[in-house]
Protein backbone atom coordinates (compact mmCIF):
# COMPACT_ATOMS: atom_id res chain seq x y z
CA UNK A 1 0.00 0.00 0.00
CA UNK A 2 1.53 3.31 -0.97
CA UNK A 3 0.79 7.15 0.66
CA UNK A 4 -2.56 8.41 0.60
CA UNK A 5 -3.83 10.03 -2.42
CA UNK A 6 -7.25 10.99 -1.74
CA UNK A 7 -7.00 14.83 -0.66
CA UNK A 8 -11.17 14.83 0.82
CA UNK A 9 -9.63 12.37 3.37
CA UNK A 10 -9.98 13.19 6.83
CA UNK A 11 -6.74 12.97 9.43
CA UNK A 12 -5.87 11.15 11.31
CA UNK A 13 -7.73 8.50 9.54
CA UNK A 14 -11.79 8.44 10.30
CA UNK A 15 -11.73 4.95 12.39
CA UNK A 16 -8.68 5.79 14.59
CA UNK A 17 -10.61 8.64 16.16
CA UNK A 18 -11.91 7.63 19.35
CA UNK A 19 -8.18 5.83 19.78
CA UNK A 20 -6.79 9.56 18.91
CA UNK A 21 -9.16 11.57 21.49
CA UNK A 22 -7.69 8.69 24.20
CA UNK A 23 -4.81 10.31 23.53
CA UNK A 24 -5.72 13.50 23.28
CA UNK A 25 -6.62 12.79 27.15
CA UNK A 26 -3.85 11.01 28.32
CA UNK A 27 -1.39 13.94 26.81
CA UNK A 28 -3.08 16.23 28.65
CA UNK A 29 -2.62 14.46 32.12
CA UNK A 30 0.60 13.65 31.23
CA UNK A 31 1.16 17.46 30.07
CA UNK A 32 0.91 18.82 33.40
CA UNK A 33 -1.22 21.77 31.74
CA UNK A 34 -4.69 22.82 33.71
CA UNK A 35 -5.41 24.34 29.94
CA UNK A 36 -4.81 21.47 28.19
CA UNK A 37 -6.94 19.43 30.83
CA UNK A 38 -9.88 21.86 30.84
CA UNK A 39 -10.01 22.24 26.77
CA UNK A 40 -10.21 18.38 26.97
CA UNK A 41 -12.84 17.88 29.20
CA UNK A 42 -14.98 20.84 29.03
CA UNK A 43 -16.46 19.84 25.90
CA UNK A 44 -17.49 16.68 27.15
CA UNK A 45 -20.32 15.10 29.64
CA UNK A 46 -19.26 12.82 31.96
CA UNK A 47 -20.88 11.45 35.49
CA UNK A 48 -20.64 11.85 38.22
CA UNK A 49 -21.86 15.10 38.47
CA UNK A 50 -24.14 16.77 35.31
CA UNK A 51 -21.91 19.15 34.62
CA UNK A 52 -19.09 17.39 33.68
CA UNK A 53 -16.10 16.50 36.06
CA UNK A 54 -13.88 19.02 38.17
CA UNK A 55 -11.39 20.06 35.01
CA UNK A 56 -14.76 20.40 32.59
CA UNK A 57 -15.24 23.90 35.49
CA UNK A 58 -14.96 26.99 33.20
CA UNK A 59 -10.71 27.37 33.72
CA UNK A 60 -11.02 31.22 33.51
CA UNK A 61 -13.65 31.61 35.78
CA UNK A 62 -11.89 29.41 38.34
CA UNK A 63 -8.31 29.66 37.32
CA UNK A 64 -7.39 30.91 40.73
CA UNK A 65 -8.48 28.74 42.74
CA UNK A 66 -7.88 25.15 40.73
CA UNK A 67 -5.24 23.22 41.59
CA UNK A 68 -3.60 20.46 40.13
CA UNK A 69 -1.90 17.63 41.08
CA UNK A 70 1.34 15.96 38.21
CA UNK A 71 0.27 12.27 39.67
CA UNK A 72 0.26 11.29 35.62
CA UNK A 73 3.67 12.76 35.39
CA UNK A 74 4.98 11.01 38.10
CA UNK A 75 3.16 7.49 37.16
CA UNK A 76 5.06 7.97 33.78
CA UNK A 77 8.13 8.71 35.53
CA UNK A 78 8.55 5.91 38.17
CA UNK A 79 7.50 3.38 35.10
CA UNK A 80 10.82 4.69 33.23
CA UNK A 81 12.87 4.52 36.29
CA UNK A 82 11.66 0.90 36.81
CA UNK A 83 12.98 -0.10 33.27
CA UNK A 84 15.93 1.96 32.83
CA UNK A 85 17.23 3.64 36.14
CA UNK A 86 19.97 1.03 36.18
CA UNK A 87 21.11 0.51 32.72
CA UNK A 88 20.36 -2.70 30.82
CA UNK A 89 23.26 -4.77 29.63
CA UNK A 90 23.47 -4.51 25.91
CA UNK A 91 25.71 -7.64 25.10
CA UNK A 92 26.83 -10.25 22.09
CA UNK A 93 26.27 -14.23 23.32
CA UNK A 94 28.92 -15.40 21.09
CA UNK A 95 31.23 -12.38 22.41
CA UNK A 96 30.71 -13.64 26.19
CA UNK A 97 31.63 -17.32 24.57
CA UNK A 98 35.13 -15.56 23.55
CA UNK A 99 34.33 -15.56 19.76
CA UNK A 100 36.57 -12.94 18.08
CA UNK A 101 34.60 -11.79 15.85
CA UNK A 102 31.74 -11.34 17.81
CA UNK A 103 34.05 -9.38 20.64
CA UNK A 104 34.50 -7.19 18.05
CA UNK A 105 30.79 -6.63 17.33
CA UNK A 106 30.51 -6.27 20.86
CA UNK A 107 32.76 -3.09 21.26
CA UNK A 108 30.83 -1.75 18.18
CA UNK A 109 27.20 -1.89 19.48
CA UNK A 110 28.89 -0.43 23.06
CA UNK A 111 30.04 2.30 20.87
CA UNK A 112 27.02 3.12 19.36
CA UNK A 113 25.15 2.79 22.58
CA UNK A 114 27.17 5.59 23.99
CA UNK A 115 27.73 7.68 20.83
CA UNK A 116 23.82 7.95 20.15
CA UNK A 117 22.83 8.43 23.73
CA UNK A 118 20.52 5.41 23.41
CA UNK A 119 20.13 4.94 27.22
CA UNK A 120 18.53 8.37 27.44
CA UNK A 121 16.12 7.72 24.70
CA UNK A 122 14.71 4.83 25.97
CA UNK A 123 14.22 6.30 28.95
CA UNK A 124 12.32 8.84 27.28
CA UNK A 125 10.46 6.35 25.09
CA UNK A 126 9.70 4.46 28.30
CA UNK A 127 7.87 7.22 29.94
CA UNK A 128 5.55 8.23 27.23
CA UNK A 129 5.15 4.81 26.75
CA UNK A 130 3.52 4.57 29.51
CA UNK A 131 1.35 7.85 29.32
CA UNK A 132 0.42 7.44 25.56
CA UNK A 133 0.65 3.45 26.19
CA UNK A 134 2.85 2.79 23.53
CA UNK A 135 5.82 3.71 21.58
CA UNK A 136 7.71 3.44 18.56
CA UNK A 137 11.51 3.05 17.82
CA UNK A 138 13.81 2.57 15.16
CA UNK A 139 17.38 3.45 14.05
CA UNK A 140 17.39 6.51 11.82
CA UNK A 141 20.83 7.46 9.52
CA UNK A 142 21.35 11.08 8.27
CA UNK A 143 25.50 11.54 7.24
CA UNK A 144 25.12 15.76 7.86
CA UNK A 145 24.52 14.61 11.55
CA UNK A 146 26.54 11.57 12.20
CA UNK A 147 28.29 8.75 10.54
CA UNK A 148 26.85 6.29 12.92
CA UNK A 149 22.80 5.25 13.11
CA UNK A 150 20.74 6.59 16.05
CA UNK A 151 18.13 5.62 17.75
CA UNK A 152 14.90 7.47 17.20
CA UNK A 153 11.78 7.88 19.11
CA UNK A 154 8.09 8.71 17.97
CA UNK A 155 5.03 9.10 19.91
CA UNK A 156 2.02 6.95 19.97
CA UNK A 157 -0.11 9.87 18.53
CA UNK A 158 2.21 10.71 15.71
CA UNK A 159 1.71 7.47 13.78
CA UNK A 160 -1.19 5.23 12.04
CA UNK A 161 -0.02 1.55 12.45
CA UNK A 162 -1.49 -1.24 10.55
CA UNK A 163 -1.27 -4.75 12.55
CA UNK A 164 -2.10 -8.55 11.63
CA UNK A 165 -2.15 -10.91 14.43
CA UNK A 166 -0.68 -8.25 17.15
CA UNK A 167 2.31 -8.16 14.85
CA UNK A 168 3.34 -4.58 12.82
CA UNK A 169 3.13 -5.13 9.16
CA UNK A 170 3.55 -1.04 8.29
CA UNK A 171 2.70 2.29 9.55
CA UNK A 172 2.44 5.76 8.77
CA UNK A 173 4.43 8.11 11.02
CA UNK A 174 3.60 11.85 10.74
CA UNK A 175 3.70 15.66 11.98
CA UNK A 176 2.16 19.27 11.46
CA UNK A 177 5.38 21.06 10.06
CA UNK A 178 3.71 24.22 9.95
CA UNK A 179 0.48 25.22 10.33
CA UNK A 180 -1.34 29.43 10.14
CA UNK A 181 -4.71 28.81 11.69
CA UNK A 182 -6.40 27.92 8.18
CA UNK A 183 -3.78 25.89 6.15
CA UNK A 184 -2.17 22.81 7.19
CA UNK A 185 1.12 21.27 6.11
CA UNK A 186 1.43 17.58 6.89
CA UNK A 187 4.68 14.92 6.04
CA UNK A 188 4.07 11.70 6.20
CA UNK A 189 6.62 9.04 6.60
CA UNK A 190 5.30 5.49 5.57
CA UNK A 191 6.92 2.45 6.18
CA UNK A 192 6.46 -0.95 4.54
CA UNK A 193 8.93 -3.73 4.25
CA UNK A 194 12.41 -2.84 2.65
CA UNK A 195 11.15 0.78 2.18
CA UNK A 196 10.77 3.95 4.05
CA UNK A 197 8.00 6.57 1.20
CA UNK A 198 7.61 10.16 2.20
CA UNK A 199 4.72 12.40 1.28
CA UNK A 200 4.07 16.30 1.75
CA UNK A 201 0.44 17.40 1.79
CA UNK A 202 -0.99 20.78 2.17
CA UNK A 203 -4.98 20.54 3.77
CA UNK A 204 -6.88 22.02 6.87
CA UNK A 205 -6.98 20.80 10.45
CA UNK A 206 -9.13 17.88 9.81
CA UNK A 207 -8.57 17.12 6.11
CA UNK A 208 -5.36 15.39 4.66
CA UNK A 209 -5.53 17.48 1.15
CA UNK A 210 -3.10 17.68 -1.71
CA UNK A 211 -0.07 15.70 -2.00
CA UNK A 212 2.90 18.45 -3.21
CA UNK A 213 6.63 18.10 -4.05
CA UNK A 214 8.86 17.56 -0.76
CA UNK A 215 11.01 20.55 -1.97
CA UNK A 216 8.07 22.58 -1.63
CA UNK A 217 8.91 23.24 2.35
CA UNK A 218 12.14 23.89 4.19
CA UNK A 219 11.42 21.10 6.45
CA UNK A 220 10.89 18.37 4.15
CA UNK A 221 13.62 19.20 1.50
CA UNK A 222 16.12 16.82 0.90
CA UNK A 223 13.63 13.88 1.25
CA UNK A 224 13.61 11.46 -1.42
CA UNK A 225 10.36 10.42 -2.08
CA UNK A 226 10.83 6.49 -1.32
CA UNK A 227 14.71 5.35 0.33
CA UNK A 228 15.33 1.41 0.00
CA UNK A 229 16.59 -0.58 2.95
CA UNK A 230 19.64 -1.90 3.65
CA UNK A 231 19.81 -5.26 1.61
CA UNK A 232 19.84 -7.03 5.16
CA UNK A 233 16.98 -5.68 6.17
CA UNK A 234 15.09 -6.24 2.65
CA UNK A 235 12.18 -7.77 4.19
CA UNK A 236 11.43 -6.25 7.12
CA UNK A 237 10.45 -2.80 8.90
CA UNK A 238 13.10 -0.28 10.30
CA UNK A 239 10.78 0.20 13.26
CA UNK A 240 9.13 -1.12 16.11
CA UNK A 241 6.01 -0.65 18.19
CA UNK A 242 6.49 -1.40 21.66
CA UNK A 243 3.04 -1.80 23.66
CA UNK A 244 3.46 -0.11 27.29
CA UNK A 245 1.24 -2.96 28.46
CA UNK A 246 -1.68 -5.68 26.69
CA UNK A 247 -4.33 -5.78 26.16
CA UNK A 248 -6.27 -2.99 25.92
CA UNK A 249 -9.27 -2.85 27.98
CA UNK A 250 -10.36 0.10 25.98
CA UNK A 251 -9.91 -1.16 22.78
CA UNK A 252 -10.24 -5.15 22.89
CA UNK A 253 -9.05 -7.37 19.95
CA UNK A 254 -6.75 -4.20 18.53
CA UNK A 255 -2.96 -4.13 19.28
CA UNK A 256 -2.20 -1.02 20.77
CA UNK A 257 -1.23 -0.83 24.28
CA UNK A 258 -2.92 0.14 27.41
CA UNK A 259 -1.68 3.65 29.50
CA UNK A 260 -0.74 3.48 32.91
CA UNK A 261 -3.61 5.69 33.37
CA UNK A 262 -6.39 3.91 32.11
CA UNK A 263 -9.09 3.52 34.02
CA UNK A 264 -7.60 6.25 36.80
CA UNK A 265 -8.98 9.31 34.88
CA UNK A 266 -11.74 10.38 37.17
CA UNK A 267 -9.42 9.33 40.43
CA UNK A 268 -6.66 11.79 39.54
CA UNK A 269 -9.92 14.37 38.40
CA UNK A 270 -11.04 13.51 42.12
CA UNK A 271 -7.51 14.00 43.67
CA UNK A 272 -7.32 17.80 41.89
CA UNK A 273 -10.70 18.52 43.16
CA UNK A 274 -9.78 17.52 46.67
CA UNK A 275 -6.28 19.48 46.92
CA UNK A 276 -8.49 22.52 45.09
CA UNK A 277 -11.48 22.46 48.08
CA UNK A 278 -8.23 21.76 50.56
CA UNK A 279 -6.73 25.36 49.48
CA UNK A 280 -10.08 27.22 49.41
CA UNK A 281 -10.52 26.24 52.81
CA UNK A 282 -6.90 27.38 53.43
CA UNK A 283 -7.55 30.64 51.88
CA UNK A 284 -11.21 31.10 53.50
CA UNK A 285 -9.75 30.44 56.53
CA UNK A 286 -7.61 33.20 57.07
CA UNK A 287 -8.00 35.19 60.13
CA UNK A 288 -10.75 38.90 59.40
CA UNK A 289 -11.69 41.51 61.29
CA UNK A 290 -14.89 42.69 61.06
CA UNK A 291 -14.97 46.16 62.96
CA UNK A 292 -17.16 49.37 63.09
CA UNK A 293 -17.09 52.18 60.49
CA UNK A 294 -16.17 53.95 63.19
CA UNK A 295 -12.86 52.34 63.35
CA UNK A 296 -12.13 53.22 59.69
CA UNK A 297 -10.28 55.51 58.04
CA UNK A 298 -11.27 57.39 55.55
CA UNK A 299 -8.95 57.76 52.21
CA UNK A 300 -10.93 59.81 49.86
CA UNK A 301 -13.60 56.89 49.02
CA UNK A 302 -11.90 54.26 50.48
CA UNK A 303 -11.42 53.13 53.78
CA UNK A 304 -8.24 51.62 55.70
CA UNK A 305 -8.19 50.17 59.18
CA UNK A 306 -4.75 50.48 61.16
CA UNK A 307 -4.00 46.85 63.19
CA UNK A 308 -0.85 49.00 64.35
CA UNK A 309 -2.99 51.69 66.04
CA UNK A 310 -3.32 51.14 70.04
CA UNK A 311 -5.96 53.75 71.50
CA UNK A 312 -9.18 54.25 69.77
CA UNK A 313 -11.90 56.94 70.76
CA UNK A 314 -14.58 55.49 72.77
CA UNK A 315 -18.04 54.43 71.13
CA UNK A 316 -21.36 55.25 72.41
CA UNK A 317 -22.77 52.30 72.63
CA UNK A 318 -22.60 49.00 75.22
CA UNK A 319 -19.14 47.31 75.58
CA UNK A 320 -21.06 43.47 75.39
CA UNK A 321 -23.76 44.44 72.44
CA UNK A 322 -20.98 42.64 70.15
CA UNK A 323 -20.12 46.01 67.90
CA UNK A 324 -16.37 46.01 68.54
CA UNK A 325 -13.99 44.08 67.14
CA UNK A 326 -15.03 41.00 66.16
CA UNK A 327 -12.78 37.99 65.03
CA UNK A 328 -13.70 35.95 61.98
CA UNK A 329 -11.80 32.63 60.89
CA UNK A 330 -13.12 29.67 59.44
CA UNK A 331 -12.16 25.89 60.37
CA UNK A 332 -9.57 24.53 57.70
CA UNK A 333 -10.46 20.79 57.33
CA UNK A 334 -6.72 19.79 57.03
CA UNK A 335 -6.94 15.90 58.37
CA UNK A 336 -9.99 15.03 56.02
CA UNK A 337 -8.42 16.44 52.91
CA UNK A 338 -5.67 14.71 53.74
CA UNK A 339 -6.78 11.42 54.31
CA UNK A 340 -8.83 11.52 51.30
CA UNK A 341 -5.98 12.44 48.94
CA UNK A 342 -4.19 10.04 50.07
CA UNK A 343 -6.24 7.14 49.69
CA UNK A 344 -7.38 8.83 46.36
CA UNK A 345 -3.63 8.88 45.41
CA UNK A 346 -3.02 5.13 46.99
CA UNK A 347 -5.68 3.64 44.92
CA UNK A 348 -4.44 5.79 41.57
CA UNK A 349 -0.97 3.96 41.97
CA UNK A 350 -2.62 0.93 42.46
CA UNK A 351 -4.79 1.11 39.32
CA UNK A 352 -1.92 1.85 37.67
CA UNK A 353 -0.05 -1.22 38.34
CA UNK A 354 2.10 0.41 41.44
CA UNK A 355 2.71 -0.97 44.54
CA UNK A 356 2.51 2.45 46.89
CA UNK A 357 6.00 2.26 48.25
CA UNK A 358 7.11 3.41 44.56
CA UNK A 359 5.83 6.43 45.20
CA UNK A 360 7.15 6.69 49.03
CA UNK A 361 3.98 5.85 50.44
CA UNK A 362 3.05 3.43 53.64
CA UNK A 363 6.84 3.74 54.09
CA UNK A 364 6.68 4.99 57.97
CA UNK A 365 10.04 5.61 58.32
CA UNK A 366 11.30 2.26 56.73
CA UNK A 367 14.59 1.97 55.70
CA UNK A 368 14.29 -1.85 53.89
CA UNK A 369 16.46 -3.48 51.23
CA UNK A 370 16.34 -7.00 49.72
CA UNK A 371 13.85 -9.76 50.31
CA UNK A 372 11.70 -6.77 52.47
CA UNK A 373 11.40 -4.65 49.88
CA UNK A 374 10.46 -6.79 47.30
CA UNK A 375 7.87 -8.37 48.99
CA UNK A 376 6.50 -4.70 49.99
CA UNK A 377 7.02 -3.68 46.32
CA UNK A 378 6.22 -6.65 44.65
CA UNK A 379 3.20 -4.98 42.63
CA UNK A 380 5.69 -2.95 40.61
CA UNK A 381 8.24 -5.33 40.03
CA UNK A 382 5.46 -7.40 38.80
CA UNK A 383 4.73 -4.77 36.39
CA UNK A 384 7.86 -3.98 35.90
CA UNK A 385 9.12 -7.63 34.46
CA UNK A 386 5.51 -7.48 32.37
CA UNK A 387 6.96 -3.99 30.50
CA UNK A 388 10.49 -5.94 30.04
CA UNK A 389 9.09 -8.53 28.08
CA UNK A 390 7.35 -6.32 25.43
CA UNK A 391 10.97 -4.00 25.16
CA UNK A 392 13.29 -7.12 24.61
CA UNK A 393 12.41 -7.88 21.63
CA UNK A 394 11.79 -4.92 19.83
CA UNK A 395 14.80 -3.50 21.18
CA UNK A 396 16.94 -6.76 20.21
CA UNK A 397 15.96 -6.29 16.90
CA UNK A 398 16.52 -2.01 16.75
CA UNK A 399 20.19 -2.85 17.99
CA UNK A 400 20.79 -5.75 15.30
CA UNK A 401 19.34 -3.09 12.63
CA UNK A 402 21.82 -0.62 13.62
CA UNK A 403 24.38 -3.17 13.64
CA UNK A 404 23.42 -3.72 10.24
CA UNK A 405 22.95 0.02 9.01
CA UNK A 406 26.72 0.51 10.49
CA UNK A 407 28.12 -1.93 8.14
CA UNK A 408 25.90 -1.22 5.20
CA UNK A 409 25.47 2.28 5.00
CA UNK A 410 28.67 3.60 6.86
CA UNK A 411 30.72 1.02 5.97
CA UNK A 412 32.11 -0.09 8.66
CA UNK A 413 33.57 -3.54 8.65
CA UNK A 414 32.27 -4.68 11.82
CA UNK A 415 30.87 -8.60 11.68
CA UNK A 416 27.04 -9.27 12.43
CA UNK A 417 25.57 -10.25 15.39
CA UNK A 418 22.26 -10.61 16.94
CA UNK A 419 22.63 -8.44 20.19
CA UNK A 420 20.55 -9.07 23.52
CA UNK A 421 19.37 -7.27 25.95
CA UNK A 422 19.40 -8.14 30.08
CA UNK A 423 17.61 -5.73 32.33
CA UNK A 424 19.21 -4.88 35.57
CA UNK A 425 17.23 -5.05 38.75
CA UNK A 426 16.03 -1.90 39.91
CA UNK A 427 16.31 -2.74 43.95
CA UNK A 428 19.81 -2.87 44.88
CA UNK A 429 20.62 -6.13 46.65
CA UNK A 430 21.77 -5.83 50.22
CA UNK A 431 25.32 -7.55 50.38
CA UNK A 432 24.90 -9.16 53.34
CA UNK A 433 21.93 -11.36 51.77
CA UNK A 434 23.76 -11.94 48.82
CA UNK A 435 26.91 -13.40 51.18
CA UNK A 436 24.32 -15.61 53.34
CA UNK A 437 22.93 -17.44 49.89
CA UNK A 438 26.77 -17.81 48.59
CA UNK A 439 27.72 -19.13 51.95
CA UNK A 440 24.55 -21.73 52.11
CA UNK A 441 24.83 -22.73 48.63
CA UNK A 442 28.70 -23.40 49.31
CA UNK A 443 28.24 -25.25 52.37
CA UNK A 444 25.20 -27.68 50.61
CA UNK A 445 27.97 -28.28 47.54
CA UNK A 446 25.98 -27.43 45.32
CA UNK A 447 27.58 -24.77 42.70
CA UNK A 448 30.83 -24.64 41.58
CA UNK A 449 33.21 -21.34 42.47
CA UNK A 450 32.29 -19.97 39.51
CA UNK A 451 29.21 -20.17 39.80
CA UNK A 452 29.36 -18.63 43.35
CA UNK A 453 31.33 -15.53 41.88
CA UNK A 454 28.89 -14.87 39.27
CA UNK A 455 26.24 -14.44 42.15
CA UNK A 456 28.33 -12.13 43.87
CA UNK A 457 29.29 -10.46 41.03
CA UNK A 458 26.70 -10.26 38.55
CA UNK A 459 27.93 -7.13 36.35
CA UNK A 460 31.61 -9.02 35.96
CA UNK A 461 32.62 -10.02 32.62
CA UNK A 462 33.67 -13.68 31.60
CA UNK A 463 37.47 -12.83 32.19
CA UNK A 464 37.02 -10.46 35.42
CA UNK A 465 34.51 -13.90 36.37
CA UNK A 466 38.04 -16.44 35.60
CA UNK A 467 40.35 -14.23 37.39
CA UNK A 468 38.95 -14.64 40.22
CA UNK A 469 38.49 -17.93 40.44
CA UNK A 470 42.06 -18.44 39.71
CA UNK A 471 42.90 -16.38 42.26
CA UNK A 472 40.26 -17.90 44.40
CA UNK A 473 41.69 -21.52 43.72
CA UNK A 474 44.98 -20.26 44.27
CA UNK A 475 45.02 -19.19 48.03
CA UNK A 476 42.65 -22.12 49.23
CA UNK A 477 45.40 -24.29 47.95
CA UNK A 478 42.32 -26.07 45.28
CA UNK A 479 44.65 -25.95 42.44
CA UNK A 480 46.16 -29.35 42.30
CA UNK A 481 49.04 -29.98 39.64
CA UNK A 482 47.84 -32.42 36.70
CA UNK A 483 49.75 -35.77 37.60
CA UNK A 484 50.16 -36.52 33.86
CA UNK A 485 52.08 -33.53 33.48
CA UNK A 486 54.47 -33.41 36.11
CA UNK A 487 55.35 -37.29 36.43
CA UNK A 488 54.83 -39.84 38.93
CA UNK A 489 57.75 -40.75 41.41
Amino acid sequence: MALPNDPSMTWPPGEWGPVYDLYQEHAAWYSGSPERLSDVYSARAYTPTPRGRFWATDIQKERRTMLHIPVAGDIAATSADLLFSEPPKFFIPEGDAGERDAIEAQGRLEALVDEGGLLNRLVEGAETAAAMGGVFIGPVWDDSVADYPILRVVQADAAVPEFRWGILQAVTLWRVVEDDGEVVWRHLERHEPGVILHGLYVGDATTLGRRVDLNSHAETQGLQDSVELPPSMANTLAIRYVPNMRPNRRFRGQAIGQSDYSGAEGMMDALDEVWTSWLRDIRLGRARLIVPEEYLQRSGDDFAFDIDQEIWSPLDMAPTDGQGITESQFTIRTEEHAKTAADLLERIVAAAGYSPQSFGLQIMGRAESGVALRIRERKSLTTKQKKERFWSSNLNDVLEQMLIIDREVFGRPTPLYRPRVQFEDSITPDPREVAESVELVARAKAASVETRVRMLHPDWSREEVEAEVESILAEEGMRVPDMFQVGMP
